[in-house]
């Protein structure tokens, strides 16, 4: 069947223009869909109420009320995975590191949450092996969730925490400055705090 074509006639003065339309592309098929994802996101209530809960830190502290209160209209507000946006991890990452700087600056809190971990050794020395075993297994067991199928594997996520704490023990003259061990401490709770493992229901 031949499809219709439009003339267009313009006129302006004593010049006339004619052109002719392309044809009418062909309307694409409806399509619909009954299947919805099995996963969703925790809304900004449930990832306040998760990183308290995991961390052990009241959502009342007061850094973590007023960063909630500062970020509360970026964090997702349904449960639609379509609908995350970067904006939405901006803000859960400002919550995972305001969570994690009260858990790591608090030496009762974090001497219970990393127990035998030396704070007060310089992160050039700190996290070898054995030191980097006493970050990481705290944090997969209180953050990580275990028998799912929609998350990492544990092995992915410690080699992913190793690599972050190689970059951040990488110091110049080989000794690090006063502070580092407690930041690299407080980056890799938040890493995991703020990934997936926290904001997905």
């Amino acid at each position: 069947r031949r499809q219709r074509q439009m003339c267009i006639r313009d006129r302006i003065g004593g010049y006339e223009d004619i052109r002719t339309e392309g044809s009418m592309p062909a309307q694409p098929p409806v399509t619909g869909s009954t299947e919805f994802s099995a996963i969703g996101l925790k809304t900004f209530d449930e990832v306040n109420a998760s990183m308290s809960k995991v961390t052990g830190i009241p959502s009342t502290q007061s850094g973590v009320a007023e960063t909630f209160t500062t970020v509360k209209q970026q964090l997702p507000t349904v449960e639609d995975l379509e609908g995350f946006l970067s904006s939405h991890q901006m803000a859960i990452t400002q919550m995972a590191i305001q969570y994690c700087d009260v858990l790591v600056s608090d030496t009762t809190r974090r001497n219970a949450f990393f127990p035998g971990f030396d704070f007060g050794e310089n992160a050039s020395t700190a996290f070898d092996d054995a030191g980097r075993d006493l970050i990481k297994t705290p944090l997969m067991e209180k953050f990580v969730g275990t028998s799912l199928t929609t998350q990492p594997s544990d092995a992915d996520i410690e080699a992913e925490l190793d690599a972050l704490m190689g970059r951040l023990t990488t110091c110049g003259g080989g000794s690090c400055e006063a502070g580092r061990t407690e930041t690299v401490v407080k980056a890799s709770c938040a890493a995991v705090l703020g990934s997936a493992v926290t904001l997905i229901q």
